[in-house]
């Protein structure tokens, strides 16, 4: 779907539903489906989440879709809040790069800004609350398993 007639797409669900306080019912579960389906596809094919400072507006601008409207997407379909919801995949990334041995070299300052963190504290944080586990712990029990 190109991007002007998807954005018609949404429009025609949200229109001026900000002001009235916005809902699922707005989208029928198969729409909500198909621009979770893109979503997902923009976060894999062009991986955002690796950009320092890539912000809802960002995302909005990248999609074509108005940040507000963005944002409760994801609050309401996904779950979570855009920060988490970038974080989740840069914390995915630093896992596929751990599992890879490709972080064998690499001290957590550099990993935290090779999967787009800002620092290294916040992605100590968000790899904890994604994996249960600090990044330094998940990567000696995966090389010590391997």
């Amino acid at each position: 779907m190109k991007k002007k007639k998807f954005f018609s797409f949404l429009q025609f669900f949200w229109h001026d539903k900000k002001k009235k306080g916005a809902s699922k019912e707005y989208m029928s579960s198969q729409q909500i489906e198909v621009l979770k389906a893109r979503l997902e596809e923009f976060m894999v094919q062009k991986q955002p989440f690796l950009k320092q400072g890539y912000s809802i507006k960002d995302m909005s601008n990248d999609l074509d879709i108005p940040a507000y409207q963005l944002s409760g997407f994801i609050n309401r379909n996904i779950g979570m809040h855009f920060n988490d919801f970038l974080n989740k995949s840069r914390v995915k990334y630093c896992e596929d790069l751990i599992k890879n041995n490709l972080a064998l070299k690499t001290n957590l300052k550099e990993l935290a800004f090779k999967c787009g963190f800002n620092n290294r504290n916040s992605f100590t944080t968000a790899f904890k609350k994604f994996t249960g586990q600090t990044p330094s712990d998940y990567t000696k029990h995966h090389y010590t398993i391997h």
